[in-house]
């Protein structure tokens, strides 16, 4: 697994040409993009890590906190990490060493601010209609939209649910986190035996609930993605406008957001499907009129639609 996230952190990385001959069409592209939501009278939007990393959070590409210096350091010089995946996807030797390293990635992640183009988001969607479905797990789209309208595909870090999983519950990671930090102190790469998270109701090891062969698909699960299709449908149905609006997402999972996006605008006539993405430049032929890529940093691309429209950024 971390040879496959390695090669898809080179695809990430792959140099892009810019489509835009000057400045003045890519700011056209913005403005187009800006219309687009400003009509609609419904927006799916589906994030993917590239808005992550639009805020500065990278999971996938080296990051200063594992340098000299950095509060993930001890794991650089403890196990070779350099990327976030790298550490949540390491064979270790021991539960304690994998314990440990997730402790301080979810720490990571729950202290990290609610980035800016997620709160630009919020604030352009505040008076519309709409629907955030992520595969992110970072929280950043737990913590930027209201929990009736997220359909968190992927799980969430910070929470917990049963390795095997022998019930449908999650816990929140919180408590553990603190725990295995300050029981770790500044040194330490893994976590007590005594304090490895365990399930309340049959003792097995916890897992946390992000997507893997055990992932529990469970009833707040269900009731997210019954919102979600509920949502769409009647979206759909309503003869209104409705904007597929898809936001940083890669070539990882193309059947969650991006292939499902496609097909509803294909086959609606009231669709409109709209990507922002660093990394992506050709329009699906197959929408003809009613797609537009605006291939630039979504962080940029935010900033610029915010200011057309007049619109301030979500307080989170």
């Amino acid at each position: 697994m971390s040879r496959l996230m390695g090669l898809y952190a080179q695809h990430l990385g792959a140099e892009q040409r810019s489509p835009y001959a000057s400045r003045g069409e890519y700011e056209a592209a913005v403005a187009r993009a800006a219309e687009l939501l400003e009509r609609a009278d419904y927006v799916v939007a589906g994030i993917g890590s590239g808005m992550s990393s639009a805020c500065g959070y990278d999971h996938y590409h080296p990051i200063r906190d594992f340098e000299e210096g950095g509060r993930l350091e001890r794991f650089r010089r403890a196990h070779g990490f350099e990327t976030l995946m790298d550490g949540y996807y390491h064979l270790y030797a021991s539960n304690e060493e994998r314990w440990g390293f997730i402790a301080a990635y979810v720490d990571y992640v729950e202290s990290a601010p609610v980035g800016r183009p997620y709160r630009q988001l919020a604030g352009l969607l505040a008076k519309k209609e709409h629907f955030v479905l992520t595969t992110n797990v970072d929280g950043q789209v737990r913590r930027a939209f209201a929990p009736g309208r997220t359909w968190l595909f992927q799980g969430d870090l910070a929470f917990l649910q049963c390795s095997q999983p022998c019930c449908d519950e999650l816990w929140p990671a919180d408590g553990f986190v603190r725990r295995a930090l300050d029981a770790m102190g500044e040194g330490h790469v893994s976590a007590p035996s005594e304090l490895l998270p365990r399930c309340p109701r049959c003792g097995w090891l916890m897992a946390p609930w992000v997507r893997d062969e055990t992932f529990l698909e469970g009833s707040l699960w269900q009731e997210q993605r019954k919102r979600y299709e509920a949502f769409v449908g009647e979206a759909l149905a309503s003869g209104g406008c409705v904007l597929f609006l898809e936001l940083g997402v890669g070539g990882m999972t193309p059947g969650v957001i991006e292939l499902p996006f496609w097909d509803m605008t294909a086959h609606n006539d009231n669709a409109f499907y709209l990507r922002v993405n660093l990394g992506k430049i050709d329009e699906p032929r197959q929408l003809g009129e009613r797609s537009l890529t605006v291939c630039a940093d979504i962080a940029d691309v935010t900033d610029g639609m915010c200011a057309l429209l007049g619109v301030r950024e979500e307080e989170r």
